[in-house]
């Protein structure tokens, strides 16, 4: 989709935002400004201006880890045939743990592994309760307006169209730790936050992974630059199964099944990158 000189006016006003609050009322301008947004960046059934607002859960208690997941869902508004635009702050949801209105999923799965991350990565190993886990963590949508869990390219679609705006996100909310919730995304983050990307003379553009990628994580210094050097890395980008991920003959993965092979990722991922230090 072509953008507007207006659109692309609201981009360089978006790098520029120095709170996020600030960043999603330029963002939701640039939503309504789409002149085709269906069939690219948002479903027929789903009004134009949703928005989503996600961020920090819990200023208190984020300790820096940043969960990117694909988009809320909108299956029951769509349902209740909702006409008007959906205006949601899904940190409460997350702050409550628990979604009346089933727009934020996966709650087990991001408490599970914001744990995994705290033992892991930040060396701590104090119990704590799964609604305290969601308090430390934020989340960023990369489909602001929502979906209906299709499996699709409209998520990505919108990332794409939006990430200006979701590179400001991520440098306003200073993550130690993203976690990205499918190979889409993990794509999409490192090579378009951390431009971690190469063109061949023939135009394809691809991801470096050579010495940059240890096993399923990306390492990067404090001014996103992409790093080797384990010691003074500042942020580490860690690549995972959408949480929706399916096997055996299409039954979605338990979400022991899913912590298990995350908690695998990370401490393979860990040792190899502490050998190669040595």
């Amino acid at each position: 989709m072509r953008k507007t000189m207006e659109q692309i006016v609201l981009e360089g006003q978006a790098a520029k935002c120095e709170s996020l609050e600030e960043l999603y009322l330029v963002w939701q301008l640039m939503q309504q400004m789409e002149e085709e947004p269906y069939g690219a960046t948002c479903y027929g059934e789903i009004e134009q201006r949703s928005f989503h607002i996600d961020g920090i859960v819990s200023p208190e208690d984020y300790n820096g880890t940043l969960f990117v997941l694909k988009e809320t869902n909108m299956r029951k508004f769509i349902q209740q045939g909702q006409t008007m635009p959906v205006i949601s702050d899904v940190r409460k949801q997350l702050a409550f743990g628990k979604s009346p209105s089933g727009e934020v999923e996966y709650l087990d799965y991001l408490s599970g592994m914001q744990k995994i991350v705290n033992e892991q990565f930040y060396k701590n190993t104090a119990k704590c309760s799964n609604l305290k886990l969601l308090k430390q963590l934020a989340v960023l949508y990369i489909n602001k307006r929502g979906g209906k869990g299709a499996a699709d390219d409209i998520s990505m679609q919108y990332g794409q169209y939006y990430i200006e705006f979701i590179k400001t996100q991520i440098r306003l909310l200073k993550p130690k730790t993203i976690v990205c919730c499918s190979d889409e995304i993990f794509r999409l983050i490192v090579m378009e936050v951390f431009h971690n990307k190469k063109q061949k003379k023939n135009q394809e553009i691809y991801m470096k992974w050579k010495n940059l990628v240890v096993g399923d994580i990306f390492l990067a210094d404090s001014n996103f630059r992409p790093t080797s050097d384990e010691e003074h890395a500042a942020i580490r980008v860690v690549r995972m199964w959408n949480p929706a991920y399916r096997v055996n003959n299409g039954q979605y993965v338990s979400v022991e099944e899913y912590l298990k092979e995350f908690e695998r990722r990370v401490t393979a991922d860990t040792a190899e990158a502490t050998e190669m230090n040595s």
